[in-house]
């Protein structure tokens, strides 16, 4: 029994972390096209790419940290 639990425990880790990471790739691209977009209608600078994917990048790291806690305080309980 102790077994099947620490498989089904594995496998759920294994889970989160492979998802953190998907989430992190989706912020960067969601930040990099949508600061694309605000260029383009705005005729901005090209400063604004960097700046969107920076954004996205810092949200999508703070959504994993938040994601990894909530997994980990799970895990305690």
């Amino acid at each position: 029994m102790k077994q099947e639990k620490d498989r089904e425990s594995l496998g759920r880790t294994a889970l989160v972390i492979g998802s953190a990471g998907t989430l992190l790739a989706a912020y960067i691209i969601i930040g990099f096209f949508l600061a694309k977009w605000l260029r383009d209608l705005m005729d901005g600078h090209n400063y604004w790419l960097a700046i969107g994917t920076i954004t996205g990048m810092i949200l999508g790291i703070v959504n994993v940290v938040l994601l990894i806690k909530k997994f980990l305080g799970e895990q305690n309980g």
